[in-house]
């Protein structure tokens, strides 16, 4: 796997995090504000009523879910077979499953969604439900189960983007426009979900925005790990470290 910029990803991703937290966490009625948007009286939230709008969303978890199948099964192959699987290493593939599911499967959907109780915008007061608000990042008892803190579908998609932009690096044979369009897609994906959950009233953008940020810093913490680039142990005369 080729090296990565830790250091200026990592900032870049640090800026992220800062500029998230002093947005919603500083000013929680920006929620409120950019999900009122979408949202009228009487209709609620009927900016995006196009059937097509449902149905790609639909298609795109799927799509999540087979790359993830994909890459079990070739991680399981490359790993039997000590060889590349469909162009990419071991590593990648490892680096894929372990993406999705720490990131989408664990931390999203088997923690922070499952436990945040922070009710959906369609269910909150403030467009006609009967739940209170919960600003982001504060835990709440106002939903069960499936909640809405953070986007699972969001971190989905960024982790299916991840993995198709790594395609996009690793497969050698491919031509430069297939390259470029690949990345293009891997762009889409994300923007596409995030506009399509917070205008259904189905996320705040904070959800949207802190899933994408928790998925993007885990790949970037799983890929310096895969791509042996995490700092070497040094013993006390100050050369790399090894085993005994």
């Amino acid at each position: 796997m080729p090296r990565l910029d830790l250091s200026l990803t990592g900032r870049w991703l640090l800026a992220g995090w800062i500029a998230a937290v002093a947005l919603f966490c500083g000013a929680p009625s920006v929620d409120l504000a950019i999900s009122g948007l979408f949202w009228h009286a009487g209709a609620g939230f009927d900016v995006i009523t196009n059937p097509l709008w449902e149905w790609l969303r639909q298609r795109l978890w799927d799509l999540a879910l087979i790359v993830l199948v994909v890459a079990i099964v070739a991680m399981v192959r490359a790993f039997a077979k000590g060889r590349n699987v469909w162009g990419l290493p071991s590593r990648a593939w490892g680096f894929v499953v372990t993406l999705y599911l720490l990131g989408p499967g664990l931390i999203v959907n088997g923690v922070l969604k499952a436990y945040s109780g922070r009710a959906r915008p369609a269910f909150v007061t403030e467009f006609g439900g009967t739940k209170l608000f919960t600003p982001a990042g504060q835990f709440a008892d106002q939903c069960t189960r499936n909640c809405s803190f953070v986007s699972g579908e969001v971190s989905a998609a960024v982790a299916l983007a991840v993995a198709l932009w790594l395609a996009s690096v690793l497969w050698s044979r491919i031509e430069r426009w297939q390259r470029l369009y690949l990345r293009a897609v891997a762009l889409f994906i994300p923007a596409f979900v995030i506009v399509q959950r917070v205008a259904t009233g189905r996320h705040f953008a904070s959800d949207a925005v802190f899933a994408a940020l928790i998925t993007l810093t885990l790949a970037w913490g799983l890929y310096a790990l895969f791509a042996g680039q995490l700092p070497r142990r040094r013993n006390a005369a100050g050369a790399p470290g090894g085993r005994c």
